[in-house]
C-alpha cells in the first residue's frame, strides 16, 4: 500500500490580496480557518508559523505530541513540521507566516536560527503567557496585523521592525523554559544551520550529508518529501536572497557582488539570478530604486 503524502503547503496556497508582501501572512484565526478550513488536517509548510491563542480550547498536535490550548498558548513552528488541530468553535486569537528571505531581507538582518524557538536543537515550541504578558503581546500583533491590511510606501519595513519586537518579547518570556527537542523532522533546521554557515562556500551536496551523518540520496529525499524542494534549491534560495541584500542595502557592483559570493564568472552568476528570479541583478536593482 502507498505510503500517504502529507501536503506541504508555501504562502501561495494562502489568500493574499495583491498589494500585500508576498512573503508574509498574518490573520485571526477565525479568519484563517473560514478561508482554509482544510488546515485542521496533517500537513507540513516551508515557512516559519506564530500561533497565539486569546480565546477557546482545543489539541495542537505538532508531529507525534499533543499540546493543550487555551487563552495564553503560544506556538512557534519551523518549515517541514508537520501538525494538524482540533479547536472548540469559539476559539480565537492570531496566526502569522513568514519566509525567511522576508525575516532576513534587511541590512541588519538578525539570525531566525539564534531564537530559541526556530533554532535547530533544544527548540521551544509551545508556551503560555501570563495575563500581563499576554496584554503586553496583544497590542504589537494587532497593529502587526492592521499594518499588513494597510497599502503603505514602508510596509515590508515596518512589519519587519515589528516582527522582531514581537519575537524579542517571546524571546524574553519563553527562553528559561523547560526546552523541548525536535522529533522527526530535526534534519531541516540544522540543514539550515548549516546552510548559513556555508552557503557563500559552494560546496557540493555531500557535504551536507556527510555533516549530517547521512546518506545524500536520503538527504534530497527528506527535503523533497518534507518541504517540496532539493538541497540544491535551499542553497540557491540562500544565494538569491543574499545577491538581493546586496542590491538594495549596497552600493556594490555585480562584479564585485559575484566575487563576495565566490562566483568566478560574472555572466554565470547573472544568468544564474535570472534563472532563480526571472530578473538580471541589474533589472533587480532597477526595479527596487524606482518602487
Amino acid at each position: 500500500m502507498p505510503v500517504k503524502k502529507i501536503p506541504v503547503y508555501n504562502l501561495k496556497n494562502f489568500n493574499l490580496p495583491s498589494y500585500t508582501q508576498p512573503d508574509f501572512y498574518i490573520k485571526t484565526l477565525q479568519e484563517h480557518q473560514k478561508e482554509h478550513p482544510f488546515l485542521t488536517k496533517p500537513h507540513s509548510h516551508d515557512f516559519y508559523l506564530l500561533m497565539i491563542f486569546t480565546k477557546g480550547t482545543g489539541i495542537h498536535t505538532i508531529d507525534t505530541e499533543n499540546y493543550n490550548i487555551q487563552p495564553g498558548s503560544v506556538f512557534f513552528m519551523s518549515p517541514s513540521e508537520i501538525h494538524s488541530w482540533k479547536l472548540s468553535a469559539d476559539t480565537d486569537g492570531f496566526i502569522l507566516f513568514f519566509n525567511p528571505s522576508f525575516y532576513l531581507m534587511d541590512l541588519k538582518a538578525n539570525n531566525l536560527l539564534d531564537l530559541p524557538f526556530y533554532r535547530p536543537e533544544n527548540k521551544i515550541r509551545q508556551g503560555v503567557l501570563y495575563k500581563n504578558e499576554l496584554s503586553s503581546i496583544l497590542p504589537i500583533i494587532k497593529t502587526i496585523h492592521l499594518e499588513s491590511i494597510n497599502k503603505s510606501t514602508n510596509q515590508n519595513n515596518i512589519l519587519r521592525s515589528y516582527l522582531d519586537i514581537l519575537l524579542f518579547k517571546f524571546d524574553g518570556y519563553f527562553n528559561a523554559l523547560n526546552k523541548r527537542t525536535f522529533s522527526q523532522s530535526s534534519l531541516i533546521p540544522k540543514l539550515e544551520s548549516l546552510i548559513e554557515q556555508n552557503f557563500k562556500e559552494h560546496l557540493p551536496i555531500a557535504y551536507y550529508a556527510d555533516h549530517l551523518n547521512i546518506s545524500l540520496p536520503q538527504l534530497n529525499a527528506t527535503t523533497n518529501q518534507l518541504l517540496n524542494k532539493s538541497v540544491n534549491d535551499l542553497i540557491h534560495e540562500r544565494i538569491v536572497l543574499e545577491t538581493k541584500r546586496f542590491l538594495v542595502y549596497s552600493d556594490l557592483t555585480i562584479s564585485q557582488i559575484s566575487n563576495k559570493l565566490n562566483y568566478k564568472d560574472n555572466s554565470y552568476f547573472s544568468r544564474f539570478f535570472k534563472k532563480m528570479t526571472g530578473q538580471t541583478p541589474e533589472q533587480f536593482r532597477k526595479k527596487i530604486s524606482t518602487t
